[in-house]
This record gives C-alpha cells, structure tokens and sequence, in this order.
C-alpha cells in the first residue's frame, strides 16, 4: 500500500474547504436565480455531483515550472520608488 503524506493532506484541506464553503452558503442562503451560478460552482453545491465526481481531479503544478506566490524584493522596492 503506497502512502502518500502530502496527497492526504491535499485531500483532507480540500474536503475541509468544500464543507466550510457548504456550511456558508447554508448560513447565508442560495441567490435566487441560480442561472447567475457558474457551473462550476453549481456543481461543487451540489452534494450528489461531488461525491461522484471525485475521480475527476487537476494536477496542480504540471507546467514544470514553479509558481511565484508574490512579488520579488526587487519589484516591491521599484513600486515604492514610483
């Protein structure tokens, strides 16, 4: 059996923030016209579709390369200088 740490720490977040964003719209109540719902957002509301699609996943970080999460020391000290 392979474990893999990281995978279920993904897993565990992204189930965490799915019933916290279930919970919400619980608590504040659906738009009243739900054409305005994106799809997929319409999907991830729906309990029955999520549970079913859950093979149906992204790989985060397959460009090779690595994504930058904010702006370097350089670029912050030429935005103050302007």
């Amino acid at each position: 059996m392979d474990f893999n740490f990281f995978q279920w720490l993904r897993d565990g977040v992204r189930q965490s923030v799915l019933l916290g964003v279930s919970d919400a719209v619980e608590q504040i109540g659906a738009p009243d016209t739900s054409a305005e719902i994106h799809p997929d957002v319409a999907a991830l509301l729906n309990p029955t579709t999520n549970q079913a699609g859950g093979s149906k996943r992204r790989k985060v970080g397959t460009t090779g390369g690595r994504k930058r999460l904010g702006k370097s020391l350089q670029e912050m000290n030429s935005s103050d200088k302007s």
